[in-house]
């Protein structure tokens, strides 16, 4: 990741080269463009670990799910398979629909949760990255 960085950083200090040279900009503004440009790559790239990282938790997230409902899944139908009568039948086949209902809502609670944890530190990191940089500037 650092090695991208620099060389999205030399790419960024080339255009800022040209930038400068065809709007004639020389000495302080240059340094400030530059500056602005470095900040701004920095907070890019710092958010996007932490969404990169966030997109790792939710899939992790996902396929646990997953797994617990199939898991839930062969339970269930291994119960309805040992049903002996009509009202066994019944019985097994309300509580698997009632199971697949509370495992969607249970899964669908946890993903936002994990969205919602990913979208709050990517916030703050942009946020402090963008406050240290009006601090310096």
């Amino acid at each position: 990741m650092r090695s991208g960085l620099n060389s999205a950083a030399a790419s960024a200090q080339r255009f800022t080269d040209q930038v400068s040279q065809a709007y004639g900009i020389t000495g302080e503004g240059r340094e400030e463009l530059t500056r602005q440009g470095a900040q701004n790559l920095e907070m890019v790239a710092q958010a996007s670990a932490v969404l990169t990282r966030g997109v790792q938790d939710l899939s992790r997230e996902w396929f646990s799910l997953t797994q617990e409902c199939l898991q839930k899944n062969l339970e269930d139908f291994g119960a309805l398979a040992r049903c002996r009568s009509l009202p066994d039948v019944m019985a097994a086949q309300s509580n698997l629909m009632r199971d697949n209902l509370e495992q969607t809502i249970k899964s669908t609670r946890r993903i936002a949760e994990v969205a919602t944890q990913v979208a709050n530190e990517a916030s703050q990191t942009f946020t402090a990255q963008t406050q240290k940089a009006h601090r310096v500037a």
